[in-house]
């Protein structure tokens, strides 16, 4: 009730400070403003926060940070939590539950060391009189005596007219007075302290007649083990500086121990004693690699600590803070414990040091795998101590490779970097591929550490995207400048904590060395490939590529063809002049290709041994297109042979079609020459043939072939990738396009299919003319052999087999197909080509089973639907 009088008291003062006017004015405005009011205040009760849904809030963060082994931050936390228990305060759980919904990812943003920063400093003790008089004691005579003030005026003073001796200065640091005894501060020396000093120098004592060994105590002989570990000289241990060797000293015993006992526990504190000198000495030579320089300087930081350490172990035994005990067998064990990882690490430099001549970084090899091993075998300590000295020796093997990713440039003279110009004037067309090489050893391998052989290849491709771009002009000194390197150090890849990660060694280093590389490799990678595809021209390069050689335009294409047959046909001397054949080129291909992009279309000729008798002649035409040299990384020099061998197969098929369909015989002629059954068979079977080999060419296998390399490049990161995706591109073709060495019977069976085809078209061509062009081919037989007679020496049927057996000569066989009739030439073809056939289908199907190519079974399905049947 009383919490709703003052809810409506304020509810009253709320209504009259707005409304300004009496309540008995306006009895019903008031009331209605009144019940507004009311429910809104009503809505809006809010209830408290739930202090125990805080408390197991902050349970739920304590498990969490113990869980993520941030034991440091639980405690922290609980610990607070346990002071605020004492206070008593109604909001304190709003303010926790504010807490909480302000942290922002408390368990990698908190630093406890912050926390440190929060205490204030704390006030110096009040002064008391007792610690004043401590320092400036006074006595009672003097404090009560008169101050004679006349006694520091200078007016009375004279000056003296001439000095005589110099006169020392006033002593500033203490006032002279006649009652201060200077002999107070003198302390009076113990007069039994140089016999104790005599007593401890056992090194210098005399043994008995009776006895030959000197008796030490056991602490002395701990003093005299921690010194030799140390790397000092002792009576105990003596050092062979010559032979760099420790031994023994077996004149001093302990009198409370068997001599048997005392030399095997020494003798273990002298092997930890030979471990450490060796390394001692090692770390005292010189080296001139950088590599090794960084890897002594580890090892000599490492000592420092070591010699640290025993330092402390002296310490308490010369100024113990309690009652300790002195014993061997204790320090044995502490020593132990604290040599194990400096003799991990000088076995590790035993291993090693004849192989640093030979390979610089073997070091860092060794440090390595010691880290591997130590995480397998669950050695916490030996883990972090070999992985710390591995990333502070690895810092300087990664400065050549940030020099190299970043600028493109290499050190002089630097052999143990795995990148070398191998000619740093070649061409800029092949400056991917030629300027700059991996180094390698006899065996082939890799000059580089074997855990950073992995990402050797993406690091060498960056190092030359930077050079590629230095040459294209548009390489930015600034990009890398601002892009932030990570950390590659212990702490980055196995985390803060002491304790072993789980996930293996090898893999936290490689996926934060990837991380690494990533940081500088996008950046140039990103930028040329961008270029490439943009500025560069690359697809469109490779689609003109497709026109000029590959046929993709196959109207073009033919027209192009069938004007140099023509020529050809035409019996011109000149149909291969390499100047009328280029004009031609760019006219023809011209009217599909930009005015810039056909000017550098070229076609080059030789001269050819029989243009008009065999479809091989054309080989002897070739055609170039002038590229840019960032392409011609791309498109090497070596694919260009395998394009021409494709565009010279094209034109050898559409050579044997542009004659077949213009073969047409006269019907006088042929009725007593020709038999029409066995001319149309062969015309339809040739023509057949050389539309299944140009679809198979063109509609399959650079149809396919092209578009499954256009979906591969176009998510190629850089040049690399990029070339040798256009290799794989154009060794498919090559195979496919049965181009290959592996193939070549099938490939030969081919073209004498088509030389079949041109001596069919010939001889119909022969048979036709008329009587008056017979007779002068007659007249004239050394000038210009019959065009059957030529064909007929390619004859390889059973009967000039059988005459080649014989010996005969192959004049004189030449001769004897002369006397052959147009008939029998058809026949001889007609035979040929029954023969060809099923060779062809054969052997596409025999390699298509090895090599697992499933065109070539389906090219031979294709031509065994004719060859299965003779159809006439």
């Amino acid at each position: 009730m009383a919490q709703n009088a003052k809810i409506s008291g304020l509810t009253d003062e709320l209504i009259h400070t707005i409304l300004k006017f009496e309540p008995a004015a306006n009895k019903q405005a008031y009331k209605h403003a009144k019940e507004i009011a009311s429910r809104g205040l009503r809505g809006h009760q809010y209830a408290r926060t739930n202090q125990f849904d805080v408390t197991a809030r902050f349970s739920g963060l304590d498990e969490k940070f113990r869980v993520k082994s941030r034991d440091d931050l639980a405690d922290a936390l609980q610990t607070r939590l346990q002071k605020l228990e004492g206070y008593t305060n109604k909001f304190k759980p709003d303010l926790l539950s504010l807490l909480l919904l302000l942290a922002d990812r408390p368990l990698e943003n908190t630093q406890v060391e912050a926390l440190e920063l929060l205490r204030s400093a704390s006030p110096p003790p009040p002064l008391t009189w007792s610690e004043i008089l401590q320092e400036d004691p006074y006595s009672d005579d003097d404090i009560w005596k008169d101050i004679d003030y006349a006694g520091d005026s200078s007016g009375d003073e004279k000056t003296p007219k001439k000095r005589g001796k110099l006169q020392s200065p006033p002593s500033t640091n203490f006032d002279d007075d006649d009652t201060y005894d200077p002999e107070s501060c003198v302390t009076s020396p113990d007069r039994h302290l140089v016999t104790k000093l005599e007593e401890v120098q056992f090194w210098k004592s005399i043994a008995d007649e009776n006895d030959a060994d000197v008796d030490i105590t056991e602490l002395q002989a701990i003093r005299e083990t921690l010194f030799m570990l140390a790397g000092l000289r002792t009576s105990l241990y003596q050092a062979d500086k010559q032979q760099h060797n420790i031994r023994l000293n077996f004149k001093y015993s302990l009198n409370h121990a068997r001599n048997a006992t005392v030399e095997h526990l020494l003798s273990q504190f002298l092997g930890i004693g030979k471990g450490v000198e060796r390394l001692r000495q090692w770390s005292k030579k010189a080296s001139a690699s950088p590599l090794i320089q960084t890897f002594e300087a580890a090892v000599r930081k490492r000592l420092l600590h070591y010699d640290h350490s025993l330092s402390t172990l002296q310490q308490r035994y010369l100024i113990p803070d309690a009652i300790i005990s002195v014993s061997l067998l204790e320090l044995l064990n502490d020593i132990q414990t604290l040599s194990t990882p400096i003799l991990r690490l000088a076995r590790v430099v035993a291993d090693i040091e004849p192989q640093l001549l030979i390979n610089p970084f073997s070091h860092l090899e060794a440090l390595f795998e010691q880290t591997t091993l130590a995480q397998m075998t669950l050695e916490d300590n030996i883990f972090k101590y070999m992985s710390e000295i591995f990333f502070e020796c690895l810092q300087t093997y990664l400065k050549p490779i940030r020099q190299w990713m970043e600028a493109g440039e290499l050190g002089s003279d630097d052999e143990t970097f795995f990148v070398f110009a191998s000619d740093t004037s070649s061409d800029s067309a092949s400056l991917w591929h030629d300027r700059y090489v991996l180094r390698r050893d006899g065996q082939s391998n890799l000059r580089s550490p074997s855990f950073l052989q992995p990402a050797a290849k993406k690091i060498f491709n960056t190092g030359k995207s930077v050079v590629f771009l230095k040459e294209l002009g548009i390489y930015d000194t600034d990009s890398h400048a601002l892009a932030r390197e990570p950390h590659l150090d212990h702490e980055t890849v196995c985390g803060a904590g002491d304790n072993v990660p789980l996930s293996p060694f090898p893999e936290l280093f490689q996926a934060a060395f990837e991380t690494w590389i990533r940081s500088k490799y996008s950046v140039a990678s990103t930028v040329l490939r961008q270029h490439i595809f943009d500025q560069g021209g690359l697809i469109r390069t490779l689609v003109i590529f497709e026109t000029l050689y590959l046929g993709k335009n196959g109207a073009v294409f033919e027209e192009f063809a069938t004007a140099i047959f023509e020529r050809m046909d035409a019996g011109q001397r000149g149909w291969n002049d390499r100047y009328v054949l280029t004009e031609l080129a760019r006219g023809v291909f011209g009217t599909i290709l930009p005015a810039s992009d056909a000017e550098k279309v070229v076609v080059r000729s030789s001269r050819a041994k029989a243009p008009g008798t065999s479809v091989k002649g054309l080989a002897a035409i070739s055609i170039d297109y002038a590229i840019p040299w960032s392409i011609q990384n791309i498109i090497q020099r070596s694919s260009i042979p395998i394009y021409q061998d494709i565009f010279t197969f094209l034109m050898q098929i559409y050579r044997v079609k542009h004659l077949l369909q213009r073969v047409r015989p006269t019907r006088d002629q042929s009725t007593h020459r020709l038999q029409f059954q066995l001319f149309y068979k062969l015309q339809h079977r040739l023509t057949w043939f050389a539309d299944i080999i140009r679809s198979y060419l063109t509609e399959t296998v650079i149809f396919f072939t092209t578009q499954d390399m256009g979906a591969v490049i176009e998510k190629a990161e850089d040049i690399d990738e990029m070339s040798q995706i256009h290799i794989k591109y154009v060794v498919k073709l090559q195979e496919r396009a049965l181009l290959s060495k592996d193939v070549k019977p099938i490939y030969k069976a081919v073209i004498e299919m088509l030389d079949l085809g041109v001596l069919f078209a010939e001889t119909v061509a022969a048979d036709s003319k008329d009587g008056a062009a017979q007779s002068k081919i007659k007249k004239k037989p050394a000038r210009r052999k019959s065009t059957i007679a030529i064909l007929a020496e390619d004859d390889v049927s059973d009967e000039d087999e059988d005459a080649k057996s014989g010996g005969e000569d192959a004049s004189k066989a030449a001769k004897r197909s002369t006397q052959r009739s147009p008939k029998e030439v058809l026949q001889m073809v007609d035979r040929e080509f029954g023969r060809l056939l099923p060779f062809i289908t054969a052997g596409l199907r025999s390699v298509g089973r090895v090599g697992a190519e499933p065109l070539w079974e389906q090219l031979a399905d294709r031509l065994e639907w004719e060859g299965k049947k003779d159809r006439v």
